[in-house]
């Protein structure tokens, strides 16, 4: 997780820009995600104009910032986010997660990819986790998670969910990315699939605020891919093969070596390899 500074600024751009013909429109049939929907054409980083707008009086909880095309979106290990325009979903959501610890962060990082997890399973049955936030269909790429948050005293403050979901585009560079509708073969409106994604979103949330906690962590491996199965890993510049043991309670993969160890390891402590 990445401590943000949140700064004030300028937000007299928005008026402008929130004109815009696209239809995201306010959820009514949630809770508090998704009442507020900031559409932008394009911009440089949904992530990066959250945390600008984070503490104006006017964005609440639940916030939502979507754009159609991200110029320097930014993924996990300082890696760039990279998307076609106009057929995915990149957008920020805006929590207030002060109910948990620092400690406890990685709770929030499981409950969202759950969240996405979830609406995805709805048409891929092959949907899961890969650790620490990557979306996947079987062993292909849909999507990834960057949370940001800001603290205050031993407690979350706010928390900026960026989220970037492969859903129409049908070509990659990459080998293993792919797109929900490559997965299965059907074509998605975004503007009707979004409050969907939003729902499920919503829902794990508030299973998180509601205390469920070990459900939760329950819940995350039995959706995580490799669990309790070997896979090659690299690491101290060396590959080898462990099994997934688990998760600790801070997001450490947790591996069981042909030699009976069970070395834990941060998320820029190991690399997962593939075979093919």
């Amino acid at each position: 997780m990445k401590k943000t500074k949140v700064r004030r600024t300028d937000f007299s751009f928005i008026k402008v820009e929130n004109k815009s013909k696209k239809v995201y429109d306010s959820l009514s049939k949630t809770v508090f995600i998704g009442k507020k929907v900031l559409y932008l054409p394009t911009c440089h980083s949904t992530n990066d104009i959250a945390a600008e707008i984070v503490r104006a009086p006017f964005f609440s909880e639940g916030t939502v910032v979507i754009t159609d095309q991200q110029t320097a979106g930014r993924g996990q290990r300082g890696n760039q986010w990279l998307t076609s325009q106009g057929q995915n979903f990149t957008f920020s959501l805006v929590l207030k997660p002060n109910f948990l610890e620092i400690s406890e962060q990685f709770l929030l990082s499981q409950a969202v990819a759950l969240g996405v997890r979830a609406y995805l399973a709805q048409y891929a049955p092959g949907s899961c986790v890969k650790w620490p936030n990557d979306l996947y269909i079987d062993s292909r790429k849909v999507g990834g998670i960057l949370i940001e948050n800001s603290l205050q005293g031993t407690r979350l403050a706010h928390s900026i969910v960026g989220i970037g979901l492969n859903i129409n585009q049908q070509q990659f560079e990459a080998v293993r990315a792919s797109s929900l509708s490559r997965e299965t073969g059907s074509t998605y409106s975004l503007t009707e699939e979004f409050p969907r994604l939003l729902q499920w979103l919503e829902s794990y949330y508030l299973r998180l605020r509601s205390g469920r906690q070990q459900e939760i962590r329950q819940e995350y491996l039995q959706y995580l891919l490799g669990y309790q199965q070997q896979r090659n890993f690299r690491a101290n510049e060396r590959s080898f093969r462990g099994t997934i043991a688990g998760i600790s309670n801070t997001g450490k993969l947790q591996l069981t070596l042909a030699d009976g160890t069970r070395p834990e390891f941060g998320v820029k402590e190991i690399e997962w390899t593939w075979e093919d």
